[in-house]
């Protein structure tokens, strides 16, 4: 029977008899008519918080069957399918985690989804399944779809679906401490109700559920009493003594009026048993028809009397009964009828099925210290998986919340299954390295990096070893992490070192996917350990560990995995690319990433094609720095923008933000060749609008980088007016991102912010007539140098050498002796040491340029023609690279200093 037509049942059943017997059955058709045109969930999509709950509680349920499925793979009977299975798994998993990622996210409204078939069923099912004795049946449609709204899901065919994901959703699993196994379908019911019962998540939720139903009811208890009331005076009385809601919830008045000779004393005996509300109606008519015929001479004081004993009676019957546990079929059966006994106040039968569900329970308690640590290991499951849900939203109590309940897991799991802890342990290494990873706290990256050894050195290797080598990919991840925080790169080789210990037992013949995705990790990490170094020898490594990675992650096996492989194999092949004065490389990041786009589309993986969209508009970027015009840079803002229309605010807030930030980049780039100014307002107003979601508190380093780059677009827009309130505006972003670029946190990006805080104060030194500023520059890049080392990264060290020489130079020109000057030229020729013309062509003919600019106001101190003629030739080279690549700007600034430097040239020739 469906909710509606119990729900008409509940409420005849609580009026006097004699009512529901002049309730005719057309009259309850109509009734039952009026709350189906009322039923709120006719609508159910209107209501988001229900269809997310619901979603979520499938997709809850379904990643239990992919956990069981994976450990099945390797069994006897399914390791012919394995491979299948596996791959299966892979792709399964990540569309659930997309799924419950926007099932989460309340800011998102939701889109069409498969699972949404059985929402209805879920939302009218769901009173059922909470109620005693319900149908074992209820959940079998749910559970018969499983496989094909999970093929759905994932893209595949319903027929290529492993039949062992079939086989384990009607199979059931078992429930820790909850008797025997669920099938899917009651899985999904158990869950949705765990979220009605306390809802976080979804307030809404249980609000739309309990409360429509308890409106209902009272609207037709009220239509009920008013169709009869009238029809007997005697009746009538009853009426105005007890409202409808109280008809509905106690039922005592009309077993009362029924009584035969106690009329008179009805008035009395109702004040007196007011307090009996907790009693079932079924209950209260058994006991009166124990009192029977002995009722007829007893007083109201009589009367109170055995109601008041019958109700404590009926209390300790069911305390009785909750202190009962489920773990046993027959005791949850004797439960079952236990309950359906005191409901019809049959107290002896009750009484006779408790004891005999107690004397099972007790018996089959070996240990009541066992039961007690399943029932807190229950707890501690149902927080922490509340507490990994919550991770998903920017909170970082969550994530440390998290971890300390899976710790907490981890301890009581300990004495009985070593297995299960560590696996509880694996998952608060997890959480930790989440918390380090989106809010900087580096702090948890070290426990995270303690944690995952710790297991390491307690897994048998021997046993287990596909779970130890897991825990080497995680110890990587975390590794890899830190390592691109701190100047050194020993955390990146170590690293290095755990994904390569993890491939020795993730081979490519026994688990090819996970060993595909190591491969991956292990190429990521060598490329940052290639960004430190001046060589190119590890972003070759990443290169052909991405490619290695490709043979397994093919496009017809895992189409969507293999997209996120040459992604990440354009990441490293841009970086390749910066270092080569050439643009193949770029040109081969710009192909990876559109074959990428082949597959994650925008119909398909939305917020994938953005991420592309988004790393493709960066190489083009690189390239329209690269080359004379803007037809690249233009093309990287269109790029960047079409990212932005799936990277919307209100969708992925920090996404959109980083995809603001590299848009704002590209507008800088853009308004730096161009004369004009509008570029390098629209970049400003970019990375403005960035800051409104990269908060300080939310994402301090994020915030930290937008801020850095914003000052570097003032920055540029100070050189280009007269005035300085734009170039104070860049030192006052550079200053806040420092706040929280701490050399102790993130040495290079500390580094980097230094020197660009040195090219801001610079450029305002050179407006006014003092050397405060320019002094204040050159120690903000000899700061950045104490980070920025030749060793470490060479390029960096040199593009700093070379503004350290601009500040030198302009505080030479300002003082009357050359120390300065000389200074300047030592490191304009330290930056030429990395900046040769073969690496970095343009780079080269800047510090080429610079040094010949400090060498003439040093010729012209000294009066050395010789000097100022090799000035003069090392200006001219900068300026005909610069006009030859077609970058204006620079181009017109040598121009004029061969204009300056020939004057110069020609005072101190002799006469």
């Amino acid at each position: 029977m469906d909710w509606l037509g119990k729900l008409l049942d509940m409420v005849t059943g609580g009026l006097p008899s004699a009512a529901a017997g002049l309730c005719p059955d057309h009259l309850k058709r109509r009734w039952l008519a009026r709350l189906g045109d009322a039923n709120p969930f006719a609508s159910i999509s209107a209501n988001h918080d229900l269809v997310r709950a619901t979603r979520l509680a499938w997709i809850e349920a379904a990643l239990e069957v992919l956990d069981e499925a994976r450990q099945r793979a390797w069994d006897p009977e399914w390791r012919g399918a394995a491979a299948d299975i596996e791959r299966f798994e892979t792709e399964a998993r990540e569309r659930l985690l997309d799924a419950r990622d926007l099932a989460l996210d309340r800011r998102r409204e939701p889109v069409a989804s498969p699972i949404d078939a059985h929402v209805d069923a879920i939302v009218n099912g769901v009173p059922e399944f909470v109620a005693p004795g319900r149908d074992p049946g209820l959940g079998d449609a749910v559970t018969a779809a499983f496989p094909g709204v999970l093929a759905a899901l994932a893209g595949w065919p319903p027929e290529s679906v492993p039949a062992v994901f079939g086989r384990i959703a009607a199979a059931g699993l078992p429930m820790p401490g909850q008797g025997p196994n669920r099938a899917f379908g009651e899985l999904v019911f158990a869950a949705f109700a765990e979220i009605l019962k306390d809802p976080k998540s979804y307030p809404q939720a249980r609000e739309a559920f309990y409360i429509a139903m308890d409106k209902l009811a009272r609207d037709l208890g009220e239509a009920t009493l008013a169709s009869v009331r009238g029809l007997d005076a005697r009746f009538e009385a009853t009426l105005t003594r007890l409202d409808a809601l109280s008809l509905m919830r106690e039922g005592a008045a009309r077993h009362l009026a029924l009584l035969p000779g106690i009329d008179a004393k009805l008035d009395e005996v109702l004040r007196r048993v007011a307090h009996l509300e907790s009693v079932p109606l079924d209950a209260l008519r058994g006991i009166l028809a124990e009192m029977g015929e002995g009722g007829q001479g007893a007083d109201a004081a009589e009367i109170e009397r055995r109601l008041r004993a019958k109700a404590a009676e009926f209390k300790a019957l069911t305390d009785r009964l909750n202190r009962l546990s489920n773990d046993d079929p027959e005791v949850a059966r004797l439960r079952t009828r236990a309950a359906a006994a005191l409901q019809a106040g049959r107290f002896v039968e009750a009484d006779g099925h408790l004891a005999s569900a107690e004397a099972r329970d007790l018996a089959g308690l070996d240990d009541l210290e066992e039961l007690a640590r399943r029932k807190r290991l229950s707890a501690a499951e149902s927080r922490a998986e509340r507490a990994a849900a919550a991770m998903l939203r920017p909170n970082p109590d969550a994530y440390r919340e998290a971890a300390a309940h899976y710790a907490e897991a981890s301890r009581i799991a300990a004495p009985a299954d070593a297995a299960i802890a560590r696996g509880y342990a694996h998952r608060q290494g997890l959480a930790l390295r989440m918390l380090g990873e989106e809010f900087g706290r580096n702090t948890a990256l070290r426990e995270a990096i303690e944690q995952f050894r710790s297991l390491v050195g307690s897994s048998d290797r021997a046993t287990d070893s596909l779970d130890w080598a897991a825990i080497q990919n995680n110890l990587g991840n975390a590794l890899q992490t830190l390592g691109q925080r701190e100047s050194g790169t020993e955390r990146l080789q170590q690293a290095v070192d755990a994904y390569r210990a993890a491939l020795e037992e993730r081979t490519r013949e026994r688990v090819p996917l996970s060993w595909a995705a190591t491969q991956n990790n292990l190429a990521t990490a060598l490329q940052t350990l290639g960004q430190r170094e001046s060589g190119t020898e590890r972003l070759q490594q990443a290169v052909d560990a991405y490619r290695a990675a490709l043979e397994e992650r093919t496009r017809e096996r895992v189409p969507l995995n293999w997209a996120a492989t040459q992604n990440n194999l354009g990441n490293a092949l841009q970086t390749l690319g910066q270092r080569e004065s050439g643009t193949e490389r770029l040109q081969q990041a710009v192909d990876a990433y559109r074959a990428a786009l082949e597959e994650y589309t925008r119909e398909r993986v939305p917020l994938d094609w953005a991420m592309t969209q988004n790393n493709l508009a960066t190489a083009l970027r690189t390239l329209g720095e690269r080359e004379s015009g803007t037809e690249r840079l233009q093309q990287a803002v269109d790029a960047y923008r079409a990212a932005l229309q799936e990277r919307t605010r209100e969708r992925v807030p920090l996404n959109w933000a980083m995809t603001q930030n590299n848009l704002g980049s590209a507008l800088s780039t853009l308004g730096q060749r161009e004369s004009g100014t509008e570029h390098l307002q629209q970049a400003v107003d970019a990375y403005r609008a960035a800051l409104e979601e990269r908060t300080r508190e939310r994402v301090p380093l994020s915030w930290a980088a937008t801020q850095n780059n914003l000052g570097n677009a003032l920055s540029t827009l100070g050189q280009r007016e007269s005035g300085t309130e734009h170039l104070q505006r860049a030192v006052d972003a550079y200053r806040a991102a420092l706040e929280e670029y701490t050399r102790e946190r993130v040495p290079l990006d500390w580094a980097a912010t230094q020197n660009n805080l040195g090219n801001a104060l610079s450029t305002l030194g050179q407006r006014e007539s003092g050397t405060e500023r320019l002094q204040q520059a050159a120690d903000a890049y000899r700061a950045a140098l104490e980070e920025y080392t030749r060793e470490r990264v060479p390029l960096g060290w040199a593009a700093t050498q070379n503004n350290l020489g601009n500040a030198l130079w302009k505080l030479g020109q300002r003082e009357s002796g050359t120390e300065r000057l000389q200074q300047a030229v030592d490191a304009y020729r330290a930056a030429l040491q990395e900046r040769t013309r073969e690496r970095v062509p343009l780079d080269w003919a800047m510090s080429l340029g610079n040094q010949g600019g400090a060498l003439a106001t040093l010729a012209e101190g000294r009066g050395d023609p010789a000097l100022a003629q090799s000035a003069l030739d090392q200006i001219r080279t900068a300026w005909e690279t610069f006009e030859a690549a077609g970058h204006e700007p620079y181009a017109a600034f040598y121009a004029a200093e061969v204009e300056r430097v020939s004057a110069i040239l020609q005072r101190l020739q002799p006469a």
